[in-house]
């Protein structure tokens, strides 16, 4: 099945990629198997979903987020002290350029299927992310030692779509610390990681993975040799965070904001 990437859908309207998900999804994660998604976010705070991508939406995917890294993707290292010195060492592009060159990357964030998808497996609607520059990022840890350190994020939820990713005795697989709590004005991520139970995941490209960000102290394995992972990185807010200030430190930083 050939999908075109040429226009961007409009945020609400039915598109090819619209129709994957939906039927993909209607066959994949409901009745039990849902149940068992959502059992899983309320008891860890983090849910992998495996197979998430349609497998016709997969490979073009793949194709738009590498043409975009390649293209306009900016080196990064980093160690940030709102969050206890942990490291960032990766390639990233932001949310404007992909938002110019990543039509199917663009129609997921805003696909209705994968809202109410997340809606249901998270209990409660998530909402699109006030902040424009938090709705889509790519990363890709491509050399050796590079890894998305420890940290906590600003909205509640966070929508990782795995794109490219190592086998895990390469590194690059997701650890997270559920119930744990961001201070950025005095962050403990040893002390976190005492608290409580430090639960690892590996993903194979097509998964995805939703994750409670403010309370899931998560970072992403360094990844060794001649390997590489690369994911979209999408971001949505409760109904509570839509009624908070909130800032936008480090993924500006990361990823360049809205490019303001």
């Amino acid at each position: 099945m050939t999908v075109t990437t040429q226009a961007i859908p409009e945020p609400g309207t039915a598109s090819e990629p619209e129709r994957l998900f939906a039927e993909h999804f209607a066959a994949r994660f409901t009745g039990e198997a849902l149940a068992g998604l959502q059992e899983k976010f309320r008891s860890e705070h983090i849910v992998p979903l495996r197979g998430f991508c349609p497998p016709e939406l997969l490979a073009p995917l793949q194709d738009e987020a590498a043409g975009i890294m390649d293209e306009h993707g900016v080196d990064r290292k980093f160690s940030f002290d709102i969050t206890d010195g942990t490291p960032r060492q990766m390639t990233t592009v932001g949310q404007p350029v992909i938002k110019e060159h990543g039509p199917l990357i663009h129609a997921t964030y805003f696909s209705p299927a994968v809202k109410d998808l997340l809606s249901r497996v998270v209990g409660e609607e998530v909402h699109t992310c006030p902040y424009a520059g938090e709705h889509y990022v790519i990363s890709r840890l491509g050399k050796s030692g590079d890894t998305h350190g420890w940290h906590w994020d600003d909205y509640t939820y966070g929508f990782i779509l795995v794109l490219r990713a190592p086998d895990y005795r390469d590194g690059g697989f997701v650890q997270a610390v559920p119930h744990t709590s961001w201070d950025k004005e005095n962050p403990d991520v040893h002390g976190a990681l005492l608290k409580s139970q430090v639960r690892s995941y590996a993903f194979e490209a097509g998964d995805a993975y939703v994750v409670k960000t403010d309370t899931t102290m998560h970072r992403v394995y360094p990844i060794r040799g001649e390997t590489s992972r690369t994911i979209v990185n999408m971001t949505w807010a409760s109904g509570a965070d839509l009624q908070r200030e909130i800032t936008h430190e480090t993924n500006d930083v990361l990823f360049g904001g809205v490019g303001v």
